[in-house]
């Protein structure tokens, strides 16, 4: 095995590395969010038709309908993460 081929070895799996550490990251930070109250009860979901991102709460007109994609807390959560508030 060359020398060049031995680099690109290592190079590939420190890189798989970097991004699985990452990977770990975002997945963790969603996580704890979700666990810092006991009961989130406010769902987010990214729309269908444009990509926003809307932050549903309890007795809102879509909430029972929507499928959460992430939960929060609060609703300053939500907007710190890039929800906005449904309209309904």
């Amino acid at each position: 095995m060359s020398i060049r081929s031995m680099l690109v070895i290592g190079f590939s799996v420190v890189l798989a590395i970097f991004c699985y550490s990452k990977f770990v990251e975002v997945e963790s930070s969603k996580v704890s969010s979700e666990e810092t109250c006991e009961d989130p009860g406010i769902k987010g979901n990214k729309t269908t038709y444009n990509g926003e991102l809307i932050y549903h709460v309890p007795g809102g007109r879509y909430y029972d309908v929507t499928d959460a994609e992430e939960w929060f807390c609060t609703e300053e959560e939500a907007e710190e993460a890039g929800y906005r508030a449904s309209e309904y």
